[in-house]
């Protein structure tokens, strides 16, 4: 109960005003301005089917001088969205899911339900009224995820416009823009059945020489990855007879590392401490490992490290685009794609009591708000 109506009800009691009177019994010099319909409200159920209706019980009193009309229930449709993908493809060194989320209010509030006043609504205190508000079975929830067979439809109407252009290049930018995840962007040249058609163009329009015999036999897809995976090799643990090379660090001008490869260079070396020196300059090995592969003992690490070089980088990246965004999506291991849909609606309601003057038919109602906001969740 309000504490507003806790005060009338004292002052009710010191005044000796009988149960049975229909009136504000708050004095008149603690109104504030033009004295409206007094009315709270509670709802049956904070969660609705979509298409069902929801409860409520209304409680209202007016001004001595008004007489009660009518009582609304008003609301607004609130929509909550949210769509996410996540890529599979490059294997689970690269962890990316892009989510985007929509919260929007899809009807401004607007009365809904009317409940007409009579005096049997008086409770001996107040006037109760109960009553049942319509929802629209076009409000229900909609899950789209985890799906089997792509529907390219469903996606266009859940999806914002540009959301799989955009997931691509930032799935692009991880597997290129640096060596950080040259395991996952392994995985894709392994898994991903490209074409020798398709190496042969990358080879030549960036002068490079990925291998074009992939025997791609859709009868035995192993076949391919264990071939692709036998050219992608790297040499893991240091060892004197996989050196093919020497390189050095220096600083540019503007402060920039810049790295040296020296090649199999015989005046290239080893001191009783197994450093390499070509002159003053100190060198690290390069080691044995596929032709697009950077691979040496890095100081500062202190182990064996592998980048992509950049002129074989500039192809791989090109090369990613003829992937389709379902492709990147797909969980082969538990075949589904991994889209995740998400909506749902929600009411914000509100109680309101009309009045009238009883002695000008003609004059304007006056109208009461509840205070509380109800939020009733569509399911």
């Amino acid at each position: 109960m309000k504490n507003q109506y806790k005060i009338a009800l004292m002052a009710a009691g010191l005044l000796a005003v009988t149960s049975c009177a229909k009136h504000d019994p708050i004095p008149d010099q603690m109104e504030i301005g033009v004295e409206v319909p007094t009315c709270y409200w509670s709802v049956g159920s904070t969660a609705c089917k979509a298409g069902e209706s929801f409860t409520f019980t209304g409680k209202y009193y007016t001004a001595t001088d008004r007489v009660p009309h009518h009582s609304e229930v008003w609301y607004a449709v609130t929509k909550a969205e949210s769509a996410a993908a996540t890529v599979k493809l490059a294997g689970s060194a690269l962890s990316y899911t892009k989510t985007v989320t929509l919260n929007d209010t899809v009807r401004e509030s607007q009365s809904i339900a009317v409940f007409y006043h009579s005096e049997d609504l008086w409770n001996g205190y107040e006037y109760e009224v109960t009553g049942e508000v319509p929802t629209s079975s076009t409000l229900g929830p909609v899950d789209w995820k985890e799906v089997v067979e792509w529907d390219e439809d469903n996606f266009k109407q859940y999806y914002p416009e540009g959301f799989d252009t955009e997931f691509k290049a930032e799935v692009i930018a991880y597997l290129t823009n640096d060596s950080t995840y040259i395991n996952s962007l392994r995985t894709v040249y392994i898994n991903y059945a490209f074409t020798n058609e398709q190496f042969a163009a990358i080879n030549s329009k960036y002068g490079i020489s990925l291998p074009t015999d992939i025997e791609n036999d859709p009868e035995d897809l192993g076949k391919a990855i264990e071939q692709k995976g036998n050219y992608w090799y790297t040499t893991t643990e240091a060892s004197d007879d996989k050196i093919t090379g020497y390189y050095y660090k220096t600083v540019d001008a503007n402060g920039n590392t810049i790295v040296v490869e020296l090649g199999n260079d015989s005046s290239v070396t080893k001191d009783d401490d197994g450093n390499y020196w070509k002159g003053e300059q100190r060198c690290f090995p390069v080691y044995d490992s596929c032709a697009w592969v950077f691979c040496r003992y890095d100081d500062d690490a202190g182990s064996i490290v592998n980048s992509v070089r950049p002129k074989w980088m500039e192809g791989f990246k090109e090369l990613l685009t003829v992937i389709s965004f379902p492709e990147w999506i797909y969980d082969s291991t538990n075949s589904f794609y991994t889209v995740e849909f998400s909506r749902s609606y929600s009411l914000d309601a509100k109680f309101k009591v009309y009045d009238r003057d009883p002695k000008n038919a003609d004059a304007a109602s006056r109208v009461g708000v509840a205070a509380d906001v109800r939020t009733i969740t569509l399911n």
